[in-house]
């Protein structure tokens, strides 16, 4: 076999391998959105069908309909908004604080995050549960902003840090020259270049505050602070599973995350790739 033909065979295994691969990947978002559109009879049908002979969208209409679904998709919506805002805006103090001073324990202090990034939730539970039942913010939207920012925060540094470092100091300097405070170069002139790298932290945010479901589990006790990964389970019944129902409220779940993420592709890639500047 000569180079040519096996650079040929070599591509052709490659592209086999890939499209396997993200087969793989995508047939759970498939069969989620085919049961979500499937009527009852339909669901357990041999062999399997992955385009229903009647689709509905009844399913969706429950779930809309579904008062503790609203309430539980307000309840998201407003704990991933606080945990995303809070996260940049301490992010961006901590982060150019470490990118551009050098202090007593700098170095500690960064090994700290990071060990605070690798740290699992599940082992932080029940330090929280006893601190905000003390301090009384059990089943309360607070206790799990503050949770969710527990895990947020410490790669939002890390990476915002790692920017910041990216950054010429001369482009402050100039901005000092002209007027500026250093909160006002930071905002003015640091924040524009390191874009990639905010909303690169801003996606990871969303989608760790948005999919959470162990803390929202163990701090929630009422319908009126759960949120929709814990709402889903509503459709499980004691003997049967509402598969359908189930399959649309996690497609509306999994809407939001997969806009997003398509919208801001290309500058999360970039910000993960890379911390250069490129002026």
């Amino acid at each position: 076999m000569d180079k040519k033909t096996q650079s040929r065979v070599w591509h052709i295994m490659t592209y086999v391998i890939l499209f396997a691969v993200i087969g793989i990947a995508i047939l759970p978002a498939i069969w989620m959105l085919s049961t979500s559109i499937k009527n009852v009879t339909e669901l357990y049908d041999i062999p399997i069908e992955i385009i229903p002979d009647e689709p509905t969208f009844a399913n969706y209409v429950a779930v809309m309909q579904n008062s503790k679904m609203l309430k539980a998709f307000a309840n998201s919506v407003i704990i991933t908004v606080c945990v995303v805002g809070l996260t940049l805006l301490l992010s961006i103090l901590a982060g150019y604080g470490f990118a551009r001073f050098r202090f007593k324990g700098h170095g500690i202090m960064k090994v700290g995050l990071l060990f605070g990034q690798m740290i699992p939730g599940i082992v932080i539970i029940i330090p929280l549960y006893s601190l905000f039942t003390k301090m009384g913010l059990l089943d309360t939207r607070i206790s799990l902003i503050t949770a969710d920012m527990a895990l947020t925060i410490p790669m939002g540094v890390i990476m915002l840090s790692s920017f910041f470092e990216g950054v010429p100091k001369e482009l402050e300097e100039a901005a000092k020259i002209d007027g500026c405070t250093g909160i006002g170069a930071l905002f003015r002139v640091v924040l524009p270049v390191a874009k990639p790298g905010l909303i690169s932290v801003a996606i990871y945010t969303f989608i760790n505050a948005w999919e959470e479901f162990l803390f929202a589990l163990n701090f929630t006790t009422s319908a009126d602070k759960r949120t929709l990964p814990i709402a889903i389970s509503m459709f499980s019944g004691e003997f049967s599973v509402d598969w359908g129902t189930t399959m649309a409220a996690a497609a509306v779940v999994a809407l939001p995350v997969l806009c997003i993420f398509l919208l801001c592709n290309r500058y999360f890639v970039k910000g993960l790739s890379d911390g250069a500047v490129k002026g």
